[in-house]
């Protein structure tokens, strides 16, 4: 692991060169490595977030309303948007995957069976203890336990299980990618930090890259050569920077059909109930946590319930799940003793954990003997739903006037959000109420917008999960890359990350995006052909302006 000020042009050659250093980059880059392949991942940022990542990670947002600006364009560090995430994973639908005449621009020109062959591969990558076999009433088997006898109807509402990352040096936290790099037994792979890459240089066609720019501290233009080029650098950064390569190609590059950053998506999530604490304890044991043994140490499942296939295709729904959430209060005792194991507690975290001895003793029965969630001292329990979008051409990415400071246009965000949405979101609201009803479970308090004869806007948010801006497609007008990553039209450059989604189920992409990028490495790895003797020697040369007015192209969605 390097830093671009420090190495001399020869560094910048290699056969595989990756864009990003979050989830998606370094496992394709580990598994490249693996096999022996010479490969240059390249990482706008260094080892921690600097003082400058408000400027680099700024954009012009004319659309639906979004959360922190931090959430949105990913995080500008080593690791990606692992030094942020929440660490739940689960596996995308069947349905998910198929067509649904319902379901504008749905249907993957791939279907599930396509990525369980890299599923637990994926799994060991992200610090999870099954790749399959954990969702729906599979999970019972592989948790070693009778499931309920009061079962969900599973004609409306079936069981969902998340499974939640753990980092192989921290047990309290989900895995993040970063501070692990150095570990990564990869002799043929290299990181480069603080090399923000700025353009794609293509040949006269537009149908081959030759080389990438990067630009470092001080606006010190470097160019490497590849032979291959991997994109992989998050659902905003990765249309932009397409969009912005376009001194050769006017439209950006993968960009013929107009279909690069159109079908922007995200997850809506939000509160749409809760509980009162003191009646919440037979539903949060109900449907709360479990924890299962793996080869890989112990790890823990969330129970929820999703929508059925079978009430998605009847009512024309988009996809859908719901949670329990528990909010811990200030004086929870088991966050006091997080912080006291990492090293940060304080003295009151003393005095709270010493108030809890009780809880304590009980939680770790529940977590060593029982295995289950550890109770916690809560300020509130909620109901939370996650929604899938529904493809939009119109929600898209596009480029800013504005630029940031090494000169790349600004991504201009115009997020679109849907009526199916929110239908969904109310229908599978009143469907867990009834089903609380029907088990005996306390009445939710159902949030006002979430009633079904509301029009309010619903509380919900994006996710920090962009999708969709490069998705996959086999027909070249109605997408960006194809069935096998690589970008229509362009013979040696892929995409790895869930910018390839066509559709985004309801669940966290995190687990997908990893099953993608170890199936791309395994196809760059079958596919490679010998390295030529020589290449071309490095170039040291000041970047020419990039246009700040986009050089528009006939519209064709396709």
């Amino acid at each position: 692991m390097e830093d671009l000020r420090t190495v001399g042009d020869d560094a910048l050659r290699t056969q595989i060169c990756v864009i990003g250093s979050g989830p998606a980059g370094l496992t394709v880059a580990t598994e490249l490595a693996a096999a022996g392949l010479r490969v240059l991942v390249l990482e706008s940022g260094g080892h921690e977030i600097t003082a400058d990542e408000p400027a680099f990670a700024a954009m012009e947002s004319i659309g639906a309303a979004r959360a922190e600006q931090h959430r949105i364009a990913g995080n500008r560090v080593l690791g990606g948007s692992s030094h942020s995430w929440a660490g739940r994973c689960g596996v995308l639908d069947d349905l998910d995957f198929a067509h649904r005449p319902w379901v504008t621009r749905s249907g993957w020109p791939i279907d599930a069976s396509a990525l369980r062959p890299y599923a637990e591969r994926a799994a060991a990558h992200a610090g999870l203890g099954h790749g399959t076999g954990f969702t729906d009433n599979e999970f019972w088997s592989l948790a070693g336990r009778q499931a309920p006898a009061d079962a969900l109807d599973t004609a409306s509402l079936r069981p969902y299980f998340w499974q939640i990352s753990r980092d192989p040096a921290d047990r309290f936290d989900c895995k993040r990618w970063g501070p692990h790099v150095r570990d990564i037994v990869a002799p043929t792979a290299r990181v480069l930090v603080n090399a923000t890459v700025t353009h794609i240089d293509t040949d006269a066609t537009g149908a081959h890259v030759n080389s990438v720019e990067v630009t470092g501290a001080g606006g010190r233009v470097r160019t490497v050569e590849a032979r291959m080029f991997v994109l992989a650098a998050g659902g905003i950064a990765t249309p932009r920077l397409l969009l912005a390569s376009r001194r050769t190609v006017a439209g950006g590059i993968g960009n013929r059909y107009d279909q690069v950053g159109r079908y922007l998506m995200d997850h809506r999530c939000g509160v749409v109930a809760t509980l009162r604490t003191a009646e919440a304890g037979a539903a949060l044991d109900r449907f709360g946590k479990y924890v299962v043994k793996s080869a890989r140490g112990r790890h823990t499942y969330l129970h929820g319930m999703a929508l059925s296939s079978t009430l998605q295709r009847r009512e024309s729904l988009v996809n859908c799940a719901l949670w329990l959430q528990e909010v811990a209060a200030d004086d929870d005792p088991w966050d006091s003793v997080k912080r006291f194991l990492r090293g940060r507690a304080h003295w009151r975290d003393l005095l709270i954990m010493l108030s809890g001895t009780g809880l304590l003793l009980d939680g770790a029965r529940r977590r060593l003997v029982d295995n289950v969630g550890i109770p916690h001292r809560l300020a509130c329990v909620e109901v939370r739903a996650m929604v899938e979008q529904t493809p939009n051409a119109d929600s898209r990415v596009r480029l800013s006037t504005r630029t940031d400071p090494v000169g790349m246009p600004l991504p201009q965000v115009d997020w679109r959000t849907s009526e199916q949405e929110d239908r969904t979101v109310r229908r599978a609201t009143a469907l867990l109420v009834g089903e609380f009803a029907r088990l005996g479970l306390p009445a939710p308090q159902v949030v006002p917008a979430a009633r079904p004869d509301s029009t309010d806007p619903l509380p919900l948010t994006d996710w920090a999960h962009p999708c969709g801006t490069t998705r996959m497609s086999a027909d070249p007008r109605h997408g960006v890359v194809d069935r096998h990553c690589r970008v229509h039209g362009v013979d040696n450059l892929y995409i790895a990350g869930s910018s390839v989604f066509p559709t985004n189920g309801h669940v966290n992409p995190t687990l997908t995006v990893i099953a993608l990028a170890v199936r791309l490495a395994d196809t760059l790895r079958a596919g490679w052909w010998p390295l030529p003797t020589r290449l071309s020697r490095c170039r040291t040369r000041r970047r020419p302006a990039i246009p700040t007015n986009p050089m528009p192209r006939a519209s064709r969605h396709g």
